[in-house]
């Protein structure tokens, strides 16, 4: 074997055993399951609460973009109601 694989394998080996050295992670499994449970529904809320917040915008901003473009344009859409000219023999029409 060369000298490279001779300081390749403990190397490997070394971090191939890291993982079992850094088992004191509380959301591992190890220890309370409570704890575990309190960060797997903290990582759940953490994911979720942006998302509800960009959606609750999403929805006021249409909701208020509705509103106001309808009277933006209300001028524009509405008719003057057409009135009839006046019989031949009314008096009014002179």
């Amino acid at each position: 074997m060369t000298p490279r694989r001779y300081l390749a394998a403990p190397l490997v080996a070394a971090l191939l055993a890291l993982p079992s050295i850094a088992s004191a992670c509380a959301a591992c499994g190890v220890g309370n399951g409570r704890n575990a449970m309190a960060y797997f529904v903290t990582t759940i809320f953490l994911s979720l609460f942006p998302l509800a917040i960009l959606g609750a915008g999403i929805f006021w901003l249409a909701r208020n973009a509705r509103d106001f473009l309808a009277s933006e344009f209300r001028e524009s859409d509405e008719v003057e109601p057409a009135t009839a000219p006046p019989p031949e023999g009314d008096p009014a029409r002179g």
